[in-house]
């Protein structure tokens, strides 16, 4: 059964006139031949599921307000179609819908009024603004006086007040003081947990893994990637095929582990590995099973306690990890495995020499099925023996 979607892109695309003195006349006379002309968006198609959060990564320039604005219905694309499903709330930057010299109250009261809500409700909602964004008596000062920080509380409390099936989110979870950011993340949370959905658009990467299963990266206008959260941030850091650095010349896997692509809370989970070290070292391994959680990020579910030798002489190894009734709850899990070794020069640091994790893009992934509430108390043990 297809899964329900709340908001469809379909080959969107939106071009703007650049105008300057000596063409402005052309546009005034609604002829825009041969006038230049700048490609924003170029054939965008996407998808945003019912219950999730879609991130768009991108830096400056890369169409990323541009394609929120197309969505929430501020302009209207050259070509391609959108659709959305259910009501819409907004939040483009950190920019004032409205005259600058309304008071935080009069913006509140303005922006859900163009919502439709009624004025029984705005008087609750208004109140749960000026709450949330504690500004206290600055609220009912005008938003001209605002700094970048009690704008961002004001915009940002104003927009979420309400429980709208779409949130459209430009940049807001990256701007404001922590505790400010800790409360918009509680919120979302709270609102994902209701079913609703959106886009978050940022050149923030954690905010995109915190929050977001799937993302897209833009550049100049175009998507240059798709796939899961962690690895659109790993392709917008680094690019297509960087990697994380690795010390080489000491020691790699020689092949991808073996490992069930399921298992069941509470039965023995067994990973091998085969290590070839090349040169003396003190070679370990340490491993960490991680799972997103949207509006929290990658939590660590397990981790081995310190490193795990693997050898110190040359040589083939296999590496077993053995997790006695595994302990955690059902759901979607990546497996982070790496070999490392001392740091020569600090002695509490260790330098990694090759490895999968969710970052790098390789993570290995780990699907634990069942029923809620099945995980168990946290039991690890290790075993590495030589080949």
């Amino acid at each position: 059964m297809p899964q329900a979607v709340a908001v469809t892109c379909q080959g969107v695309s939106k071009s703007f006139v650049l105008i300057d003195g000596g063409s402005s006349w052309r546009l005034l006379f609604a002829s825009r031949k041969d006038l230049p002309v700048f490609d924003a968006l170029q054939n965008i198609s996407f998808d945003v599921p019912k219950g999730q959060f879609v991130g768009i990564l991108g830096r400056n320039g890369a169409g990323k307000s541009t394609l929120l604005r197309v969505v929430g219905g501020v302009y209207s694309s050259d070509q391609g179609v959108v659709k959305v499903s259910g009501a819409l709330s907004g939040l483009y930057e950190l920019g004032l819908v409205g005259h600058p010299e309304l008071t935080g109250r009069q913006y509140a009261e303005r922006l859900l009024t163009v919502h439709g809500f009624s004025a029984a409700e705005r008087e609750i909602m208004i109140a749960d603004i000026h709450d949330f964004s504690e500004l206290d008596d600055r609220f009912d000062d005008p938003v001209l006086t605002y700094s970048a920080g009690m704008g961002a509380r004001l915009f940002f409390s104003t927009a979420t007040a309400g429980h709208y099936d779409v949130y459209l989110l430009d940049e807001i979870l990256s701007v404001g003081d922590t505790h400010f950011q800790s409360k918009c993340w509680r919120r979302l949370r709270d609102r994902v947990a209701n079913g609703a959905s959106g886009i978050l658009v940022t050149h923030d990467w954690a905010a995109i893994t915190k929050l977001c299963e799937s993302a897209y990266v833009l550049e100049k206008g175009t998507v240059i990637y798709s796939g899961p959260a962690e690895k659109a941030a790993r392709h917008y850091l680094y690019g297509e095929n960087a990697m994380e650095e690795y010390h080489e010349g000491v020691a790699h896997f020689i092949d991808t582990p073996d490992f069930p692509a399921q298992i069941v809370p509470g039965d023995d989970f067994l990973l091998k590995g085969k290590v070839e070290i090349t040169s003396c070292s003190d070679v370990g391994v340490v491993m960490v099973l991680e799972r997103l959680q949207p509006g929290f990020g990658w939590e660590t579910a397990l981790m081995s306690r310190g490193v795990t030798p693997v050898g110190t002489q040359p040589g083939r190894y296999e590496v077993e990890v053995v997790i006695p009734k595994l302990p955690v709850e059902p759901g979607q899990y990546q497996i982070s495995l790496h070999l490392v070794m001392p740091d020569p020069e600090i002695a509490s640091r260790r330098i990694a020499l090759d490895g999968y994790s969710w970052l790098n893009g390789n993570g290995l992934p780990l699907e634990v099925t069942g029923e809620p509430g099945q995980g168990l108390s946290l039991v690890t043990s290790w075993n590495v023996e030589r080949a």
